[in-house]
């Protein structure tokens, strides 16, 4: 029977205080153990070397007794939270008794480590790299050493590698950073929030955080927290090298899952989420529209683009007006709202959501326009039920749809409700299969389904009840496939 265990590396503070400081790594190495511990990684196979712990001789040592350890089928994940440091192309770490005039004699090799673990008999090896939590003093550098893990040798040590994949909080010369609202680095907080059941996106089909899923999540969440937490021109770009091992599995919560009652958005299969409202006007009202301009007779491309010149003025009005609602009863910062306009759009983006303006000429009627605008991906569900939401948002959505990234089987959808048909449910299907119409008594609006997305429909000045006939459609008539991220109503 394969085990399965841990490594954990952290460290807060040094013995040459010269070498800086890494906040909350190693409370994050403790939260991380009792997290993983749940997820399938027993705690009597934890090896803990966290602050004065951490000695170079202390790392090395059970690195070689891990090896011998490891037995045909084992599985290794190896959380490094410290300083790390390269010089001509080699990477090492920091240890807790590094001394900063002999950086790479002092410090644990990068590569060292990772040929003796994976020189072993385990299946696969994942190493969860957060490192320059804060950059080294220069005073503390020698001469062509960089406070960073050089990425080229990273690449090399697991892109060809059968059997280990590394996450890295960072590439290059970027800097991890730490957020004391977070109490602890951004990227690490993201991660504690797979391994705790708190990010869906990070979950596979079957419940299990993968590689390759983590890594997804965290290039998806980490610029909106970035965002949240510091200056719109805060950068940081996690990586994710061997993606022949990528399908390793970080943590089971499959059985956590399903005691909730499931996940009702399958990120493997989920590609949006947003809320939305259609309305009509008319050409010769847009702002940038005058008298004696002509109407136009058709949608073509030259039609659509001299029409989107005269949209501009409205387009920017709009924005203005969810700008000022926003500020107003959500309490951002102006520094803390990105705009932009171009080609009949434009758009907001804030810490917790994007929101959308369009301007499109009805191909049915080209002296008509049609506005789209949607507000999307969404940091938190909850957020939705804020009262601030409510004041900004509460009576412009009449949609709440559902984009996926493969389609659904419509017709095995329809096949199942008719074959067993649950109480208060009717549904409507196209000749061609396409989609259905799915009604469930006592609430309003209707479910439609078609292969790409799937849309609630109600009124406008409801979106707590288009979440509710959500999860009402849910507890009636099942998932399609995919996945809850919507928080239940209270």
């Amino acid at each position: 029977m394969s085990d399965r265990w841990v490594l954990f590396v952290a460290i807060d503070s040094y013995l040459d205080a010269s070498l800086g400081a890494v906040p909350y790594a190693e409370s994050a190495a403790r939260t991380a153990a009792d997290l993983l511990a749940a997820a399938g990684w027993p705690k009597k196979q934890h090896v803990a070397l966290l602050g004065n712990h951490a000695t170079k001789g202390a790392i090395e040592s059970r690195v070689r007794k891990l090896r011998r350890a490891l037995k045909k089928g084992d599985h290794l994940l190896v959380w490094i939270d410290a300083h790390a440091f390269s010089h001509k192309g080699a990477g090492s770490i920091a240890a807790w008794d590094t001394s900063p005039d002999d950086l790479m004699d002092s410090g644990v090799s990068l590569a060292g480590m990772v040929k003796e673990l994976t020189a072993s008999k385990a299946a696969e090896v994942v190493f969860l790299l957060d490192v320059g939590a804060g950059p080294l003093p220069k005073a503390a550098w020698p001469a062509g050493v960089s406070p960073w893990l050089d990425f080229t040798e990273i690449d090399r040590l697991f892109a060809d590698s059968p059997k280990a994949v590394a996450l890295t909080a960072t590439v290059d010369d970027q800097e991890s950073h730490t957020a004391a609202a977070l109490k602890g680095s951004v990227w690490t907080f993201l991660l504690l929030e797979a391994l705790a059941g708190r990010g869906a996106k990070a979950l596979t089909p079957a419940g299990t955080v993968t590689a390759a899923s983590l890594h997804r999540f965290l290039e998806d969440e980490l610029p909106r927290l970035l965002r949240k937490h510091f200056d719109g021109r805060t950068a940081q770009t996690p990586r994710l090298f061997g993606d022949a091992t990528a399908g390793a599995v970080v943590a089971d919560l499959s059985a956590s899952a399903a005691a909730a009652g499931g996940a009702l958005l399958d990120s493997a299969r989920l590609k949006r989420i947003a809320f939305r409202t259609q309305s009509h006007g008319r050409v010769r009202d847009l702002s940038g529209f005058r008298k004696t301009f002509k109407l136009p007779e058709h949608a073509g491309p030259s039609a659509r683009s001299f029409i989107a010149k005269c949209a501009a003025d409205d387009v920017r009005a709009d924005l203005d007006e969810v700008f000022e609602a926003v500020r107003a009863n959500l309490g951002y910062k102006r520094k803390e709202i990105d705009s932009s306009t171009g080609a009949g759009m434009g758009a907001l983006r804030t810490p917790d959501f994007e929101y959308t303006v369009s301007m499109a000429l009805d191909p049915t009627d080209p002296t008509q326009v049609i506005w789209t605008r949607e507000l999307g991906q969404l940091a938190d569900a909850g957020f939705v039920r804020t009262a601030g939401f409510e004041a900004a948002f509460g009576r412009l959505f009449d949609q709440l749809r559902f984009e996926f990234a493969s389609p659904v089987d419509v017709e095995a959808v329809v096949d199942r409700l008719e074959d067993d048909p649950p109480a208060g449910v009717g549904v409507a299907v196209a000749s061609d299969g396409a989609a259905c119409d799915v009604t469930l008594a006592g609430t309003a609006g209707a479910v439609r389904v078609e292969r790409a997305a799937l849309t609630i429909r109600g009124r406008a000045g409801t979106v707590g009840g288009l979440l509710d006939q959500f999860l009402e459609f849910v507890r009636r008539v099942g998932p399609l496939g995919e996945p809850p991220a919507l928080p239940a109503k209270g």
